[in-house]
């Protein structure tokens, strides 16, 4: 299983990683953004930051996202270096993004084990 991992600071870069070395690239030091499934139906965006992760799943030509509360307020975010919203439910626990992540080559898992919200 092949990911890419994306970086914003100090500069853009993009390589290849794989599901071995998540753990240890899934840190907020440079807000990584990571990617799975792209040429594919199924598409998993992770993005990393200091206190929380945000997941979005493309799955059946919908996109979701990862939520772990219900609260649909828009809160604005930092992503890939430009202003984002997104519902403050879906800034997960940093475990939670990573534990996706895992199981992105899974998607009926995904869908059973976590709470989606249509974007």
């Amino acid at each position: 299983m092949a990911y890419e991992m994306e970086t914003y600071q100090p500069y853009a870069a993009a390589r290849v990683i794989t599901i071995d070395e998540l753990p240890s690239l899934y840190v907020p030091d440079h807000e990584p953004i990571f990617s799975y499934g792209i040429d594919g139906d199924d598409v998993m965006i992770v993005s990393v930051h200091d206190e929380f992760s945000t997941v979005s799943l493309l799955h059946d030509r919908t996109w979701y996202w990862l939520e772990e509360s219900p609260n649909t307020d828009l809160v604005e975010i930092l992503l890939c270096g430009q202003e984002a919203w997104v519902p403050a439910g879906a800034k997960v626990r940093h475990e939670t993004g990573l534990a996706a992540l895992r199981l992105a080559h899974d998607v009926p898992r995904l869908m059973t084990e976590f709470m989606w919200r249509e974007q």
